[in-house]
């Protein structure tokens, strides 16, 4: 039997960094039967599979992000692509979002540290990062009208679908409710943003139009469940993650402690040592070859990001957390035409957690008591981040 004919998708789920260490070694592409993908593991082939859409496409068929989105941002390429990206893009800009961690995010996160500071712990998924990153979200988007709780659920649901790489129908149901939830919500304030706009993400994707064309109400609702998968599942697994890389090297974080200025590196080597996002699904346009290994043409494949953060081939001692790591930029938020566009929120809003946490959590630290588990390999983060203080 091949290598990829035994690996399972609940082992993927458990923990794929063992898996994606004997792929690189043995099998770099390999077609993994669980989800019908050829998992490319090696930090050089998954650069040039990010970097070559002429030969990698992103606008892949079947698409589980189109399946469940509608056509999108990330599930297309070419003239369409950057069509929709000119639109979106620019709301994420410095000059355009600038301000947001002293004005939006800080004040956020200081509520939520007010609900829980006297007591002496706290869950920081349940607590902060999670509730901190549904509420900028909504700001941002201008979905203020919209319940957290409703939020995160669509988030859960859609990225259920989003992940279904196995083809599972039951997954799919359920994503497909949440989508159809979605378009039903926010299509009243499509129409009055199309009236009265402000200034919202979903006011711009509304209004801006390219060469006189505007995004039609479809690419408004997809591109929509784009900004809510992506900008829940980045800002909060990366705060998620990144705490609990720090807290569990209290030496490291003693550091960051003294010296601030390694706040910003400590976070990068956290988003390269776990990657909250495992993969980028593209399709081959015409036969190539790739790593030994002849790829026919519509071969569907995942340039697994999580394993190139892994290679022993451009990482010292990979497997190690070091906030003193010095070797480049990782590959968390994917590269080429499909870098993720809200990275710098993502970015500036794990940063403002951690001052504020830093800043006002004396002591903070992991509850011996409370072991952190961490699933998911296309979606990865822990499910409970319990910390102590004192």
């Amino acid at each position: 039997m091949s290598v990829g004919s035994e690996i399972g998708v609940a082992q993927l789920e458990a923990d794929p960094y063992p898996i994606y260490e004997q792929l690189r070694a043995e099998a770099p592409v390999c077609h993994v039967d669980s989800v019908g993908l050829w998992l490319v593991t090696r930090w050089d082939d998954v650069q040039y599979v990010d970097k070559s859409p002429d030969l990698f496409t992103g606008e892949t068929e079947p698409s589980t992000l189109n399946r469940t989105f509608g056509k999108n941002l990330l599930g297309s390429e070419g003239a369409y692509h950057a069509r929709i990206r000119s639109i979106i893009y620019p709301w994420f800009r410095v000059g355009a979002i600038g301000a947001y961690p002293d004005t939006v995010i800080a004040p956020i996160a200081n509520e939520l540290v007010d609900a829980f500071g006297e007591r002496g712990t706290a869950d920081l998924v349940s607590e902060f990062a999670e509730p901190l990153s549904a509420r900028v979200l909504k700001q941002a988007l201008g979905l203020e009208f919209v319940e957290e709780e409703t939020l995160r659920r669509w988030f859960v649901e859609l990225a259920t679908g989003a992940a279904n790489f196995e083809g599972d129908p039951e997954k799919q149901k359920i994503a497909d409710a949440a989508s159809a939830e979605v378009n039903d919500t926010v299509a009243p304030v499509i129409e009055r943003l199309g009236r009265k706009p402000d200034d919202t993400l979903l006011s711009s994707m509304v209004n801006t139009d390219v060469d006189g064309q505007k995004l039609t109400l479809e690419e408004v609702q997809a591109n929509l469940k784009v900004m809510i998968v992506g900008g829940l599942q980045a800002a909060t697994d990366l705060i998620a993650l990144s705490l609990w890389a720090i807290l569990s090297h209290p030496e490291q974080l003693n550091e960051v402690r003294r010296d601030p200025a390694l706040v910003d590196p400590a976070i990068e080597e956290a988003a390269r040592w776990h990657s909250p996002v495992g993969t980028s699904t593209r399709q081959t346009t015409r036969e190539t070859e790739l790593g030994g290994v002849t790829l026919e043409e519509g071969a569907l494949v995942a340039a697994v990001l999580a394993s190139a953060n892994r290679d022993e081939r451009n990482w010292t001692d990979p497997d190690r957390y070091d906030i003193h790591r010095r070797e480049g930029g990782h590959l968390a938020f994917a590269t080429g035409p499909h870098l993720c566009i809200g990275a710098r929120l993502a970015r500036y809003e794990t940063r403002t957690a951690w001052r504020v946490l830093l800043d006002r959590l004396p002591d903070l630290r992991l509850d011996p008591e409370r072991p952190i588990e961490i699933t998911g390999w296309e979606f990865r983060s822990p499910h409970h981040l319990h910390v102590q203080w004192n």
